[in-house]
This record gives structure tokens, C-alpha cells and sequence, in this order.
């Protein structure tokens, strides 16, 4: 069934239909009436300059005999319409002014082929064509053909023929569209009952098109692409909630014990001391744990975007490789530099250079103490390849789909200090870039592969 507002524009699209179409075939009607009265028209010009010829020829006498007028006949005004209307004809003939012979009539006259309405009492009005001819300074005849019989059916026909299709067109037309409407609103009604389904179960119901029309399945697809993602962002925000609380809840448990040790050991100075070290540690992980989300936020806003410009990657790898080297080497760990010279970047450079620290944290943080690490760079055909990796002792395969989600640790990582977010903002900073981030398989420890698009 059509709801109001369907039934409404089904009215008011079958009405500007109908207005359009009886436009269109009254145009026709009336292009076609003329057409037939212009040929007729032109048909009566050559008559009349027939006549005209046989008169210059020939005399009088052979253009009555032309007219069929030899017995000079003289009708009066009545006589003359009766005539009109059953022989399709009349002519009235003057010398001097004078009448000589046809129609005593006063119906208009004019000097070229003209059409005039004549009204009659008991008929109908009719089509007249008229025209005069001038055959010397004496002699001139006043002509009239009327409208040929099949024109004028015509015209009735077409006119009647109007006249019912006016009511039985807009009917037509509102049945029509009416089911054209009500065909067309099936796909969205059966999308709106699905979605009723879908706010159920957002997880796992879809939105199915049964349409071959590409337009509904491009909005199916779209549809359920938006629900994707909506369900991604609520389980980001889910898994944001429960990471903020679990790794707020220990550090501000010990800051809550702490308060609670000062009071206890309110005089002693070297206790007191103790306390407020360990505490201001755990604020200051908490404070870590907000501006790291703040941070996360902020790059995949992708406002960043538009400061992207061209620079030099090569000398942002080298120049925080280097930075790092001492680190590595002082905690026992060897650390190769292996970078291509000028290998051009476009992005931010900022966020490049925090994606870089967050890797080499990364790997200073959990690689062993006499690992190998590594920093590589090279240029491919429309990238650039930067590899960051370690020996060991690497990612679990279970938990290597999860590493880039915010607040995932691994369970070798949860003994050390952390909040989860660091490659969670490395992904941000390569989804903002359009870079091709990747964890290699079958590797002895963690290798990061990430291809970044060159300018």
C-alpha cells in the first residue's frame, strides 16, 4: 500500500503528466489542422490563378464555361450560403462595380487567399477560404471555397477524441504511476524492514538488495558499509572504555595507597619522600596514558593532512637512527643503519618522525638484551620501504592480528610498563599517509615493513 505522502506525489507527478501529454497532443492536433489548411490554401492559389490565365487567354466566355457559370445564374444571400455549404464553392462576378452574375452576398472578401469563420444559423460554423481576382480595371470576381469535408472531420475527430481522453488519460496516468511508485518504494521498504533487523543485531545483520537495479544494490552495499564501520568505531569505543579503565585502575590504586602510606607515615620525612616518588610515576603514567589518546585522536581526525608537503626522508631516518644508536648500544643490543640516500617523502613529517620513535621504543622495550635491530630504507618504484625489526623474541602468531589495536598488550608485554597505544598510533599515522603497514610472518622476532607513497 502507498503511504499519504506517495499518494500525494503520484497526484501530482500523473498531473503534470497529463498537462504535459494533452499539451503535446493538442500541439499536434492543431499543427496537424494547419498543415491541411495551408495545402488547401495553396491548392485554392493556383485555382485562382488558373482562372486567372483562362480569362487572359481565352475572354470571358471560356472562364464561365471554366466556372460552369454560362447560364450566368445570380443567388441571393440565403441562396448563396446553401450553396456554399453544398457545392463547397461560390463566386460572384462584378463589371463597373455592378453584379453580373453568382452570390448577392455580404460574406467578407479579401484581395489574397484568406481563411475567415463563417456563422450560420442552423449549422455549425464553418472554415471559408476567400480570395478576389481582378481581370481588368472593369471586371474583378470575388471567390470562396469552404473547408474540404475530410478537414473538417478531422478536426472533429480530433477534438472529440480529446475530449474523452482527458478524463480517461489522467486516470490512466494515475494508475500508472501509482503502480510505477508502489514497484519503485518495494526496495526501500523491504531496506526499512531490514534495518529494523539490523538495530537488533548490529553485529552480524546485513542489509540484502533483492534487485538486479544497480542503483539499490550500490545503496545496500553503501548501507552496509556504513554499518561496518559504525560497528568498528563502537567496538573501538568499547575497547577504548575498557582499556582506559584497566590501565587507569592500577596506577590510580597505588596513587589511592600511596595517600594512604603518607598519612600512615606522615613523620617520616624519608617514607613520605618514597611515597610521593612512586606516586608522582603513576600520575605521570596516567597523564602519558591521556596525551597518547589525545595524540591518537588528533591524527586520525586527519587534520594533519593538510600540512602534508614534500621532504627528505632519508635525512629524518639517519638523523633519529643516529639519536638512537647510543641507546641501543649502551643496552647491549647491535643496531644496523641501512638507509638509501634521498628518498623523497610527502606527508608530515612530525608524524613520520613519531611513527619512527614509537617503532624503535618498541623494539629498545622488548627485543632482548643482546638482539640484533635494524633500521632500513629504499626506494621502490612509486614508495619508499622502511623495514624496523629485531631477532627476537618476536610477536605470537594469536596475537599478531591484534598488536595495532588500542590497549592490546601480548601477555609478555604486560609485566613491562606501557598503555598499548604506541602501535596503535603507529597504524593511525600510515592510515592518514595511505601507507601499507606490515608484520611480517615466519620472522624470528618483530619486522615491521611500511610503505610509504613517494610524491
Amino acid at each position: 500500500m502507498l503511504n499519504k505522502h506517495q499518494i500525494v506525489q503520484t497526484l501530482k507527478l500523473s498531473t503534470l503528466s497529463w498537462f504535459a501529454l494533452l499539451i503535446l497532443i493538442f500541439t499536434l492536433t492543431e499543427t496537424s489542422l494547419w498543415f491541411d489548411k495551408r495545402d488547401q490554401k495553396a491548392e485554392f492559389a493556383d485555382y485562382a490563378e488558373e482562372i486567372e490565365h483562362i480569362y487572359e487567354e481565352q475572354g470571358p466566355r471560356a472562364t464561365l464555361k471554366e466556372l460552369e457559370l454560362t447560364h450566368r445564374p445570380k443567388w441571393t444571400d440565403n441562396e448563396a450560403k446553401t450553396h456554399l455549404l453544398e457545392e463547397g464553392w461560390l463566386v460572384a462576378g462584378f463589371r463597373d462595380g455592378k453584379l453580373m452574375l453568382g452570390a448577392d452576398t455580404d460574406l467578407p472578401t479579401a484581395d489574397t487567399p484568406t481563411w475567415f469563420t463563417l456563422s450560420l444559423e442552423d449549422d455549425a460554423p464553418i472554415q471559408v477560404l476567400t480570395t478576389t481576382l481582378y481581370f481588368n480595371e472593369y471586371a474583378y470576381a470575388h471567390f470562396w471555397q469552404k473547408q474540404e469535408e475530410t478537414q473538417r472531420l478531422n478536426g472533429v475527430f480530433a477534438y472529440k477524441l480529446l475530449a474523452w481522453f482527458i478524463p480517461l488519460s489522467w486516470l490512466t496516468l494515475c494508475i500508472l504511476f501509482a503502480f510505477i511508485t508502489r514497484r519503485d518504494s518495494k526496495p526501500i521498504q523491504a531496506i526499512i524492514g531490514q534495518l529494523d533487523a539490523v538495530a537488533q543485531a548490529p553485529d552480524s545483520a546485513r542489509i540484502k538488495v533483492d534487485t538486479t537495479d544497480p542503483q539499490w544494490q550500490a545503496l545496500g552495499q553503501s548501507i552496509n558499509t556504513m554499518l561496518d564501520e559504525i560497528v568498528h568505531l563502537h567496538n573501538n569505543m568499547k575497547t577504548m572504555s575498557v582499556g582506559i579503565a584497566h590501565d587507569l585502575k592500577t596506577p590510580l590504586s597505588r596513587v589511592s595507597n600511596r595517600l594512604q602510606s603518607m598519612y600512615q607515615d606522615i613523620e617520616d620525612a624519608h617514607a613520605l619522600h618514597f611515597h610521593l616518588e612512586k606516586a608522582n610515576q603513576d600520575l605521570t603514567h596516567i597523564i602519558t596514558t591521556f596525551n597518547n589518546l589525545v595524540r591518537l585522536n588528533a591524527i586520525e581526525s586527519g587534520k594533519h593532512i593538510q600540512g602534508f608537503s614534500v621532504f627528505n626522508l632519508s635525512e629524518l631516518v639517519n638523523e633519529l637512527a643516529l639519536s638512537y644508536q647510543p641507546v641501543f648500544e649502551d643496552s647491549g643490543r647491535q643496531f644496523e643503519i641501512s638507509v638509501v640516500p634521498s628518498v623523497q617523502c610527502y606527508g608530515d613529517r612530525d608524524l613520520i618522525s613519531q611513527l619512527l620513535c614509537n617503532l624503535l621504543e618498541n623494539a629498545l622495550e622488548y627485543a632482548n638484551n643482546n638482539a640484533q635491530i635494524w633500521i632500513r630504507l629504499q626506494s621502490h618504484t612509486q614508495s619508499a620501504l622502511l623495514q624496523i625489526g629485531d631477532d627476537g623474541p618476536g610477536i605470537p602468531d594469536k596475537d599478531k592480528h591484534k598488536v595495532f589495536d588500542k590497549f592490546y598488550r601480548a601477555d609478555i608485554s604486560r609485566s613491562k610498563p606501557g598503555n598499548g597505544l604506541g602501535l596503535s598510533i603507529v597504524k593511525a599515522i600510515c592510515d592518514v599517509h595511505n601507507a601499507q603497514l606490515c608484520l611480517l610472518d615466519k620472522q624470528q622476532g618483530a619486522v615491521f615493513n611500511i610503505e610509504i607513497p613517494m610524491p
